[in-house]
């Protein structure tokens, strides 16, 4: 059975799809809703599924498709209930996903050539031109002009059927370059920037009625926004609640899914409760009741599942793991000092409060807020809630996202106490923990550590502090399921607890520890301190049936005074 199941991950094209009978979440009942609209921005974060959404766009609208309707739609919700705008518009696709941004020469030189590629398949495969026809639009020097002598010549030939815009990851190359430097961003948005030069054409195109219809897919809304008046016609549809759930996938769809290759029904709750930790807990609509999953950390998962009915060895997507490279460069991008506190906050308190930003302005001070806002867009920060001031929550989403969150908080543990080859040590001495049960090599790596910050560093650490050292420092490892003041069923937290996590088919050593922190001046409250802890640790164990229940477990006593680390195991 598994095996006649196949998933579309890293698949984008609908037709492949359906032709080639892979797994297809029916979205088509969002086309009515969005004929409402003409021209329509929609932003999710990456590998949300907005390639494949624009895909089923290109199919349904192309009149060079229309024969091959039925095949394509007829099993779907569209496919029996079709509107009016059915195969009735010529299609102008542009896809900037792969754009050079290593330079400016290199991000201006593979936009222009991106725009000459979509239009010179629009006039070849409609039948309009011959490409030698073609060179006199093709060959004009800029991507405005290009645009404007392509829509130009289609408003003068009068051709019966209007054309249907889609723009696919608009905003990939120019966020890249934002990150790179803001400076060249602004540029390249500005008043005679090429950018805003080509939506300009776009908007002439539209209100002429050569374009009568548009939809944007990307990310963030900084681009557009940076466009202002140069592109003022577009409807953000983003944070509608009636289109929430139009990409990723709902709680009922992924149990679905799962249900196509689960061969242990018994086991179902068990591992969608593991698909919710990691994959799950978006939300894009302030007063959302749902969390939204990323659809291609859901593929990823499933198509490894279905094989051995077994967990991928990573839970984080590969495809997924460049993420943390983008994630640092993210925190650079105006003050990074500043941005930093936002991120020792969101790990620290687990949210971090502000207000939400619909429309973007590099007009105004880049500051937290704004931070916190691109975070968000793009997928690294989600809503948790909104209070009656209209004050926003944002949170971590899920723990592919936290993960990447620590690693990147243990590096700058590492660079700033000048130990930045810290981390194959680390990585070390947590596997002879998960191996062994032995504990003194990684907890002398953290001393280390501690004592290597410079004094002023410990003018805020307490025991919360040192925990997320020691959280940041296992996380970066991604040997143990890391949890935090899990509530136990007796009553109280266990500070940290390091288990199996539920990708390793191997037996190893587990840990739950209880911590103390004593500044200097405390010393003398050691032993006492070090007692404290060794009960508590016991009492926990003794009371919580999931304790009781894990294998080869570890019950530590930690105690810091300011930067020495004292270890005592606790017998059961």
């Amino acid at each position: 059975m598994n095996s006649q199941v196949f998933f579309p991950y890293g698949i984008s094209n609908f037709e492949k799809i359906v032709r080639e009978n892979l797994v297809f979440v029916d979205k088509t009942n969002y086309l009515p809703l969005l004929e409402n609209y003409s021209n329509i921005a929609f932003l999710r974060p990456r590998r949300f599924g907005k390639s494949l959404f624009v895909s089923l766009l290109e199919h349904y609208y192309d009149i060079n498709r229309k024969e091959k309707f039925q095949e394509l739609f007829g099993k779907y919700y569209i496919g029996k209930n079709p509107t009016s705008l059915a195969n009735s518009y010529r299609i102008l696709f542009f896809n900037f996903s792969a754009i050079d941004t290593r330079t400016s020469e290199s991000s201006y030189r593979d936009f222009l050539n991106s725009i000459k590629i979509s239009v010179r398949d629009f006039l070849i495969g409609y039948g309009l031109l011959s490409l030698r026809e073609a060179r006199e639009i093709l060959d004009e020097p800029t991507p405005e002009i290009i645009l404007r002598s392509f829509f130009g010549f289609y408003e003068k030939n009068h051709f019966n059927h209007k054309i249907y815009l889609l723009i696919d990851e608009y905003d990939h190359f120019t966020n890249e370059i934002l990150i790179r430097d803001l400076q060249e961003f602004k540029e390249t948005v500005s008043l005679n920037g090429y950018v805003r030069k080509f939506y300009e054409a776009i908007k002439n195109a539209t209100q002429q009625g050569v374009v009568d219809r548009f939809f944007i897919t990307g990310v963030s809304p900084i681009t557009l926004d940076s466009l202002t008046s140069g592109f003022n016609i577009v409807r953000h549809l983003t944070h509608e609640k009636d289109f929430e759930a139009m990409m990723g996938f709902t709680e009922s769809e992924v149990r679905n899914l799962l249900g196509l290759v689960l061969q242990d029904k018994r086991q179902e709750e068990a591992v969608l409760n593991d698909m919710r930790r990691y994959y799950n807990g978006y939300r894009f609509y302030p007063s959302s009741q749902e969390n939204i999953y990323n659809s291609d950390m859901v593929l990823y998962f499933l198509d490894h599942f279905k094989q051995q009915q077994q967990y991928p060895r990573q839970m984080l997507d590969p495809n997924i793991a460049p993420d943390y490279g983008k994630l640092k460069a993210m925190f650079e991008v105006a003050n990074w000092q500043e941005n930093v506190k936002v991120l020792n906050d969101v790990l620290e308190k687990g949210y971090v409060d502000t207000q939400m930003i619909l429309q973007f302005s590099f007009e105004k001070h880049f500051g937290r807020k704004e931070f916190i806002n691109f975070l968000f867009y793009l997928g690294n920060l989600t809503i948790q809630e909104t209070d009656i001031t209209g004050t926003i929550l944002f949170k971590i989403p899920n723990q592919v996202i936290a993960e990447l969150y620590w690693q990147y908080y243990a590096e700058i543990l590492q660079e700033q106490a000048n130990l930045p080859a810290e981390a194959d040590l680390v990585l070390s001495a947590v596997r002879e923990m998960a191996i062994s049960g032995k504990t003194e090599s990684f907890f002398t790596l953290v001393q280390k550590l501690l004592q290597h910050l410079s004094n002023r560093d410990f003018i805020r650490f307490d025991e919360k502090h040192i925990k997320m050292v020691l959280m940041a420092y296992f996380i970066q490892s991604n040997i143990f399921w890391v949890q935090s003041e899990r509530e136990i069923s007796g009553g109280g937290y266990v500070d940290l607890e390091l288990f199996i996590r539920p990708n390793n088919p191997f037996k190893h050593h587990q840990f739950a520890i209880e911590l103390k922190y004593l500044k200097k001046e405390e010393t003398h409250l050691l032993q006492s301190t070090m007692q404290e802890a060794k009960e508590q640790i016991l009492h926990y164990y003794q009371q919580d049936t999931l304790l009781k229940s894990k294998e080869q477990l570890h019950l530590l006593a930690v105690v810091v005074v300011k930067d020495e680390i004292f270890v005592e195991e606790v017998k059961m």
